[in-house]
């Protein structure tokens, strides 16, 4: 982590931030900009949803730590947003159906750029990132690993149980490749391969289930970045329920958040702190 982000953040879980200035004046761009220097757009997968306080500081966050082309939504774009590619669609299913069909539009979309980063609108960067590929070969160790840890628990969630699911049908596909991918992180898409993917007969066979599928886990799995070595290992970015921020949550260039807890969580007084003292300037996406 940049030794800088790393003071600050030291210092935010005492307390000791100071208050940085804020610029109120800021006039967006008429139409979208497009980066030609970068190799990756940044794909926002987002359900409807006006507010959307963590929206605003994930891109905050990449604008200023992250090398893009240009920035897309899928699904939903808020009325403040600007200087955004939109790709609207149909959310007429529960989550994770409504998560396929984004993920979908996007890779139809000529305009995307045929490899993509997956952004989640909970997504915070905290450090510079210098390589996509280097920084998102993560994993949470094996599938294996995660169904025991959860087959311990007396009642397991649906997103629990998929865990199961996702290891199976990988077996059936004759995958040998079983890490457990569903980091709170971005993710390198490649359109053509995750459409590939969708058509598998397994996978169609699947998705007319009311189970979950685990889709980050099954496609890096099957296609996993070329040359690169074996995913680290690491522990997920996601700050837990109960837990307000600690040096445990600053170990990658990440940080991901449950819903509500960005904004005024009285539950979460250090994490906000740090977050409105890092980003206090509305980015060039933000109309007002």
């Amino acid at each position: 982590m940049n030794p800088f982000i790393k003071k600050w953040a030291e210092q935010a879980i005492n307390n000791q931030i100071p208050q940085c200035s804020v610029n109120k004046k800021r006039t967006p761009p008429v139409k979208p900009e497009i980066n030609e220097n970068a190799e990756y757009d940044l794909v926002y997968i987002l359900k409807p949803s006006e507010k959307n306080i963590d929206l605003r500081y994930s891109l905050r966050s990449v604008e200023r730590f992250c090398n893009y082309r240009q920035i897309w939504f899928v699904g939903y774009k808020p009325t403040w947003s600007t200087n955004i590619r939109y790709i609207p669609t149909l959310q007429n299913q529960d989550k994770w159906k409504n998560s396929i069909i984004n993920y979908r539009a996007a890779c139809n979309c000529p305009q995307v750029s045929d490899n993509f980063i997956l952004m989640n609108d909970d997504f915070f960067a905290i450090s510079e990132i210098k390589d996509w590929k280097d920084d998102l070969n993560v994993c949470l160790g094996t599938l294996q690993d995660t169904i025991k840890k959860y087959a311990e628990k007396e009642k397991r969630s649906r997103w629990q149980e998929a865990f199961t699911y996702a290891e199976e049908l990988l077996k059936e596909l004759n995958c040998n490749s079983m890490y457990d991918y569903e980091t709170h992180l971005p993710i390198i898409i490649n359109k053509k391969n995750f459409l590939r993917m969708l058509r598998i007969p397994e996978l169609i066979e699947f998705q007319r289930t009311d189970k979950i599928l685990h889709k980050r886990s099954i496609y890096k799995n099957l296609y996993p970045d070329e040359n690169m070595p074996e995913p680290r290992i690491i522990e997920d970015v996601k700050i837990t329920l109960k837990h307000d921020l600690s040096s445990k949550w600053f170990k990658q260039n990440w940080i991901s958040v449950f819903d509500n807890v960005t904004g005024n969580n009285k539950d979460f007084p250090k994490f906000n702190s740090f977050l409105t003292k890092l980003f206090p300037n509305k980015s060039k996406y933000e109309i007002r």
